[in-house]
């Protein structure tokens, strides 16, 4: 991994320590910033921005909240990239964090390796989320009703039957599961599947869901 410096916005100090010594225990990163809330973190980068890589921000500050700061953050330094390090695990926080621009989303249970994982991700491009977050999110869309996947079908060239096998995916159903349900081979379930990600752009189920929660799929969960 290329050298990382980090902003770290957290408002509890004891917190921000705790995070800063797993942070300072990785190769080639270094916490070269600190702010308790949002207010401070832009005054603090209106001299520092340049130095800054990856910007670790909690949701629930006062004042500006962490999903706030995010959007800020990106349009004042497009080139910094912002992780969500929260202990929120609500869905709407998720999605609202993910609208707002965030490459990643993380509880504050994450442990190190975790930690490390999601600064390599995002500092190569892309999106970090734990298997926590992923479980959290699918587990919501399992409720999601039909009405909502019209929605999906006007971003994605999906058919009905994709539709179909992409509920029960979100529900955690096992291919032969979804074979059962609609009466199709295990191996046609795969097809559907290969051509889900196919159509969205994802390289696996982490990333249909993911796709899913950008296209504003849990609207209809609120």
């Amino acid at each position: 991994m290329e050298p990382q410096n980090i902003l770290l916005v957290d408002d509890h100090k004891i917190i921000r320590e705790g995070i800063k010594h797993y942070l300072e225990g990785l190769d080639n990163v270094t916490v070269i910033g600190e702010a308790q809330n949002g207010q401070q973190a832009l005054e603090w980068l209106k001299s520092n921005s340049k130095q800054v890589t990856i910007a670790l921000l909690d949701i629930g500050m006062d004042g500006m909240n962490g999903i706030q700061l995010c959007e800020q953050i990106l349009q004042l330094y497009p080139e910094i990239k912002c992780i969500a390090l929260s202990m929120f695990s609500e869905p709407h926080h998720i999605k609202q964090m993910m609208q707002a621009g965030a490459k990643g989303y993380m509880l504050k249970n994450s442990t190190q390796e975790e930690l490390k994982e999601a600064l390599e991700n995002v500092a190569s491009g892309r999106n970090f989320f734990t298997s926590e977050v992923t479980n959290i999110i699918m587990s919501s869309m399992a409720g999601t009703n039909k009405k909502s996947y019209s929605k999906v079908s006007l971003e994605m060239p999906l058919t009905e039957r994709e539709l179909e096998v992409l509920e029960l995916v979100m529900k955690e159903f096992t291919n032969n599961e979804i074979a059962d349900e609609l009466f199709i081979s295990p191996r046609t379930v795969d097809a559907h599947k290969r051509n889900l990600l196919e159509k969205t752009g994802s390289k696996n189920l982490a990333g249909l869901v993911m796709y899913a929660v950008h296209h504003s799929l849990f609207d209809d969960l609120y």
